[in-house]
């Protein structure tokens, strides 16, 4: 595949319905295909809006309150076998469109926040559970990943980091190194400025493709898409912005990446893993924490 389109969903989800989110899944399915993407891309935790199980729970999850709602939203959570994902796998083997679908999960006794890629078959090539969660805030329900994950979809290596997970240099860099050459980033939190240059750095310094799609909302949204290509034959530098919304819009945004270009940048430019020094970074696996980095569990 020489060029690589991706559909970035910057719609609302109703919150902690899971049946109208699938609904409107399976219609943003559909909407994405007949755009001439090759893969559509939702925000993070789509089957529940990432919306809270009470109020104030973003602040104190384990609030003792509110154990109902707080069981009831865990409940709410799907497995890979589930109704949910089947009806996803078949509205893109009906689309032919590839798929990155992101819920609430639960194998079996964990609760996790979870992204899988689907092909236009409807088979799943990848089950990614959020690395970096939010243990500061609601994520503190969860059980985070152990893994970065990446795999082929049409010839074209995919990665994903969830929201939080871009916050950390060592996501892009790990999938980097597993081979992505598209990191696919599901969004639920504000987008300001600073976020926004982070996925642009990350993009550039691991000569990856990326593309984010968030909620829409005040201070939200910036749905966006960076190509790794910042310098061109003579080292000019380009502008690598391929799209970017602003906060309110509620639409579906086409990111396309020049596989052809990308690839032959990555095989001349200096980034990515072609002169890291490893053996001068036994510090980064490290289980140490250390002030001022130690907070309260």
């Amino acid at each position: 595949m020489s060029l690589l389109r991706i559909a970035m969903v910057q719609q609302k989800a109703v919150p902690n319905d899971q049946k109208t989110n699938l609904q409107l899944a399976v219609q943003y399915i559909n909407k994405a295909s007949r755009m001439g993407a090759d893969m559509v891309l939702f925000p993070e935790m789509w089957s529940n809006g990432y919306a809270p199980p009470f109020d104030g729970a973003f602040d104190n999850p384990t609030d003792p309150a509110f154990e109902k709602e707080r069981k009831e939203w865990l409940e709410s959570a799907v497995t890979i076998e589930s109704d949910y994902v089947t009806a996803v796998k078949d509205a893109a083997a009906k689309y032919k469109i590839g798929v990155c679908a992101t819920f609430l999960s639960k194998k079996e006794d964990k609760f996790q926040n979870t992204a899988i890629i689907i092909d236009r078959s409807g088979n799943i090539l990848l089950n990614y559970a959020k690395v970096h969660t939010c243990d500061f805030s609601l994520e503190k329900l969860l059980q985070h990943g152990s893994e970065f994950k990446v795999c082929e979809f049409e010839g074209v290596q995919i990665g994903v980091m969830i929201c939080y997970d871009r916050e950390f240099p060592e996501s892009a860099r790990m999938l980097m190194l597993k081979g992505a050459e598209i990191i696919l980033v599901p969004n639920a939190c504000d987008m300001n400025p600073l976020r926004i240059n982070q996925l642009n750095t990350r993009a550039f310094e691991n000569m990856v493709g990326v593309a984010m799609a968030n909620y829409p909302g005040e201070g939200w949204g910036g749905s966006c898409a960076f190509s790794p290509v910042v310098f061109d034959e003579n080292g000019n530098c380009l502008d690598n912005a391929i799209v970017k919304a602003d906060d309110m819009l509620e639409d579906i945004l086409i990111a396309e990446f020049d596989m052809d270009r990308i690839r032959a940048y990555r095989e001349q430019e200096t980034w990515g893993n072609a002169y890291r020094k490893p053996a001068a970074y036994s510090d980064l696996v490290s289980f140490e924490v250390k002030k001022p980095f130690i907070r309260n569990k």
